[in-house]
């Protein structure tokens, strides 16, 4: 086919994440540290929130679509797509939709990496990772917090409620609430204070990638209401100004196995 042979390039890994205005950094630290881990590739990004496109007009990020379009046009063989998702909620869905779409037409040979909580192996290692940073006394609490779904019948719910289960299984000193989805906190505040009244301490860990606008709004919203029956701290950050799970050693190691299982299947080197 005449077509093949304007596809001369190697290897292309698109890291593919929500964004954020003001936390955009974690992402291009994670973009970094992809590039020293796999030489032999080229590194881009692809953005899910036009808001926050809209807000950098940084002219290098770009939506998935355009991404893959740039990239089967510079004749890319081999194109890696990483999910920077937590689960295989509805944005991690609209990236193999875009796959999907994209291998009906080009050449490329197109993959993509699970949401980070989706096998068993990387929820047990970072969900027990987590437990184990933040230990509970006796009279202290974790209080997880997700960002959630807006369906029930949603994909990616079992690894939802997975993470749920997993985390007070480990503790009963955990518990757990969504910003927006299934156990939401506004539901959940009268009887979590009850819980907590006389409590030492509670402290707020935010199941987010990077901690933005929701960390920014909801969660101290969180914490100040909840400062009427208790003590509240937020988890204590691994870098920076605040706590996201983009820092966590276990959520990196995922990520890179990933990506190196996505270049196996396509037959690339991880080198």
């Amino acid at each position: 086919m005449k077509r093949l042979r304007h596809y001369k390039k190697g290897t292309a890994i698109v890291l593919c994440c929500f964004g954020s205005v003001n936390q955009q950094a974690k992402y291009e630290a994670l973009r970094k540290l992809c590039t020293a881990q796999f030489l032999d590739t080229d590194l881009f990004m692809a953005l899910s929130s036009r808001s926050v496109l809209n807000k950098l007009a940084d002219p290098e990020l770009k939506t998935l679509p355009e991404q893959l379009a740039a990239l089967d046009r510079a004749g890319y063989q081999r194109i890696c797509v990483v999910s920077c998702y937590l689960f295989p909620t509805e944005e991690h869905q609209q990236v193999i939709k875009t796959i999907e779409g994209f291998k009906a037409f080009s050449l490329s040979k197109i993959e993509h990496t699970s949401a980070i909580i989706n096998q068993v192996k990387y929820a047990n290692r970072i969900l027990a990772a987590l437990n184990n940073r933040f230990p509970c006394m006796k009279d202290e609490y974790n209080l997880f917090i997700y960002h959630g779904a807006p369906n029930l019948d949603a994909p990616g719910y079992s690894s939802i409620w997975y993470a749920e289960s997993l985390l007070k299984n480990l503790s009963e000193r955990n518990l757990t609430c969504s910003l927006e989805g299934a156990n939401p906190y506004p539901l959940l505040a009268d009887t979590l204070k009850v819980k907590f009244t006389g409590a030492e301490k509670v402290r707020l860990i935010p199941l987010l990638l990077v901690s933005g606008n929701h960390f920014e709004n909801d969660v101290k919203n969180i914490a100040d209401d909840l400062r009427q029956c208790t003590q509240v701290e937020t988890a204590q950050a691994i870098s920076g100004d605040r706590f996201c799970l983009l820092d966590l050693p276990e959520v990196k190691e995922a990520l890179i196995e990933q990506t190196s299982e996505c270049l196996l299947k396509l037959g690339a080197s991880r080198t």
